[in-house]
């Protein structure tokens, strides 16, 4: 080979298989007309890098295809971070041997080389550095560390200061935004470094879904219970962010912030009386006590059958928050309503007189304080903690998918009924595919969009994947009916789920366009025709011109009861219950996660990272192998800016939530106005959905 001459070296590794590894290099003098080849292949018999067995073939100069130099060799790693090896390679007829020892630490690899000629005589030895090797490090405490109890203790920073704590985020350009994903390996790097210490983390101004701060609670907890501390800085909090930064070993507070724990309030607002003065009349298809999505439009207060399941949405969330509380701060449950019942608004100092913060800080003198309270220095991270270690494992890992269906169930919004379906039934015929995650979180909607993801899901069982559900904030009605067919359910303590059953509503005008001097008029053919017959507003929207006939409910009522049918076999089906026992906790009534686990809709407590560990199991992977998770839908690189400018009459349109078309679908819309939208637009059809007030006010997280 060449020596002593600067040179350009090109080569590539193929590794096909857990066992077997390709490479070719070629070699190019910048200094003479030298160059050479080396061809390789590499086999582990066991599948790990236990045992590695190599051969190669260099040629040099002009040398011809059979004049080549053979060199064999062996590589064993008796211990994780430790490697011995023998290489013999022919020259001039006779054997030279090289002898390897490695170490690798914590980003930094070790190794010597000693060379030996045919008569045993050392021609030489190499030695080696590495920087942040490819390889696993020794176990941590294998070696005897002489400045042990002497070096700080290191404390990694994750600041989610303002940040929305999301499901997905694009790759480029997107610091508002944490994907939870990202955050769970982050987290997942401080539990498994053991040159750190504690983390500490900047909860000021972070928003998230309730199910995701649940997890996010879950996660810090998980630390504190492996030896690791957790720290935790926040600035504002209410019944929301609060339990999750009680958390802490220590909680510090802006000296300016304050908490709001008034408590939980789940109410509706009812538009009886505003569709009676607009001169619009409305039907309300509803034929289960328990599935009130439409009675915002039917009554005008709280029905028995909607304040029970509510109060009980009220109780469960009240007690997480004060449970969670109480464990992290040691406080008395007692206690806990003590202060929301006669404190509410407290200030910073307040709070810590209270015992629910440890001290008054900023987050910019962390650094500082940490290394006056506990000698303690701020770290950054390994995100290679996460990742793996390419050279430990040869081959494409195997792969979860992680499916978001997040939003209504839609065609083509939301959940996106028609692209998820497809791209779960692709997953079918990946190879590489072994399980699959379903995130759920819906409120439902559409019966069709539902039902093929159901089905989709169901295809992945029938081919021997393995499908986890993991239910999200909501996973009720049309977001159950995606749920159901999971080989497993994994759902929070603050979920809201189950809703099995069907409704639907007709919104006319009844004396509307007497009151806007408009008339509808016209021919039709077909003793239904004029059913869909709509008076149209110059404004941008219209409305249905009539009532339903006594003919036209009955037959919608045996469309919705029909379909419920089908629901509650659907249910029993995928959950193995007995259809009496569906019907005995369906017709719409909503359960908490635990409440939902108890009655079997669904099979255990568990966030997104349960719900990939799970299915790991059924898929009989090892669990000490990584596994890439791949994301449906895939990330974009950047998100696309909205283009075009906003047109006279948009917030007009806007403001009229019943009307046809798409104009305004890039503006925020309020969740009531989007229910009303659904509600006018879907004109009878059945709908298995849960009306957008289900949460409890303050307790709705961010996107």
């Amino acid at each position: 080979m060449l020596r002593r001459e600067k040179s350009l070296v090109l080569g590539h590794i193929l590794r096909p298989g857990r066992g077997l590894a390709l490479g070719l290099t070629g070699i190019e003098s910048l200094e003479s007309d030298g160059r050479a080849a080396l061809a390789d292949v590499s086999l582990r018999p066991l599948g790990s890098p236990l045992l590695t067995l190599f051969a190669d073939y260099a040629l040099t100069g002009d040398q011809r295809w059979d004049d080549g130099a053979v060199g064999l060799g062996l590589a064993v790693q008796p211990l994780q971070g430790l490697r011995l090896g023998l290489r013999a390679r022919e020259r001039d007829g006779d054997w030279l041997t090289t002898w390897s020892l490695g170490v690798t630490l914590d980003g930094l690899g070790l190794g010597v080389l000693p060379a030996f000629d045919a008569d045993g005589e050392r021609t030489g030895t190499t030695w080696l550095v590495e920087s942040d090797p490819p390889r696993a490090p020794l176990p941590a405490g294998l070696l005897p560390n002489p400045l042990a109890g002497a070096a700080a203790p290191h404390v990694a920073v994750l600041n989610l200061e303002n940040k929305v704590l999301t499901y997905q985020k694009p790759r480029l350009f997107d610091d508002s935004r944490v994907a939870w994903l990202d955050l769970q390996r982050a987290l997942d790097a401080v539990r498994d470094d053991p040159q750190l210490d504690g983390v500490a983390v900047n909860l000021a101004g972070l928003r998230g879904r309730p199910s995701l701060l649940w997890e996010l609670r879950e996660r810090l907890a998980d630390l504190r219970a492996r030896g690791k501390t957790v720290d935790v800085h926040i600035d504002r909090a209410g019944m929301l962010l609060y339990p999750v930064a009680a958390v802490a070993d220590r909680l510090t507070i802006d000296p300016e912030g304050g908490l709001e724990l008034p408590g939980i309030d789940l109410s509706r607002t009812y538009l009886r009386g505003l569709l009676d003065k607009l001169g619009l009349g409305f039907e309300a298809l509803q034929y289960f006590d328990h599935k009130t999505a439409v009675e915002v439009l039917s009554r005008t207060d709280m029905s028995p059958a909607d304040r029970e399941q509510r109060g009980r949405i009220t109780d469960v969330i009240y007690e997480y928050a004060r449970a969670a509380t109480a464990e992290g701060r040691r406080l008395a449950p007692a206690a806990f309503d003590s202060i929301v019942d006669g404190e509410v608004m407290l200030s910073a100092q307040r709070a810590v007189a209270l015992g629910l913060a440890d001290g008054t800080a900023r987050w910019h003198d962390l650094s500082e304080r940490l290394l006056q309270e506990r000698g303690a220095v701020l770290a950054g991270i390994d995100p290679q903690r996460s990742r793996g270690f390419p050279d430990d494992r040869w081959g494409r890992r195997p792969a979860v998918a992680v499916v978001f269906a997040v939003g209504e169930c839609a065609m083509d919004t939301g959940i996106k009924g028609r692209s998820t379906a497809a791209a779960l039934r692709a997953l079918v015929g990946d190879p590489d595919v072994r399980a699959v995650v379903l995130r759920a979180d819906s409120p439902g909607g559409d019966p069709l969009p539902s039902d093929l993801v159901a089905g989709a899901i169901r295809a992945l069982r029938e081919a021997g994947k393995p499908v986890v559900i993991s239910q999200g904030d909501v996973a009720a009605s049309g977001g159950y009916w995606i749920s159901m067919n999971g080989t497993e359910i994994l759902t929070t303590p603050v979920t809201i789920t189950g809703s099995i059953g069907v409704i639907a509503g007709w919104l006319w005008d009844q004396q509307m366009h007497e009151k806007a001097g408009v008339a509808a008029d016209g021919v039709a053919r077909g003793r239904h025709a004029d059913m869909n017959r709509a008076v149209r507003y110059p404004l941008g929207f219209d409305v249905p011109a009539r009532p339903l006939t006594p003919q036209e409910s009955a037959m919608a009522r045996e469309r919705i009861l029909e379909m419920y049918d089908r629901f509650v076999a659907a249910v029993a089906d995928g959950r193995g219950l007995d259809e009496a026992r569906v019907r005995e906790i369906g017709g719409g009534r909503v359960w908490m996660g635990a409440d939902a686990v108890e009655r079997g809709l669904c099979d255990g407590i568990g966030g997104l990272g349960d719900a990939i560990a799970r299915a790991r199991e059924l898929a009989g992977i090892d669990p000490r192998e990584r596994v890439r998770l791949v994301e449906v839908p895939h990330r974009p690189w950047v998100e696309m800016p909205k283009l075009g400018m906003p047109l006279p009459g948009l917030a007009l349109n806007l403001a009229w939530p019943w009307r046809q078309g798409a104009a305004a679908a890039e503006a925020p819309v309020d969740p009531g106005l989007e229910f009303l939208r659904l509600i006018g637009e879907s004109r009878g059809r059945p709908q298995a959905l849960l009306p957008p007030d289900a949460l409890p006010d303050g307790w709705r997280g961010e996107p």
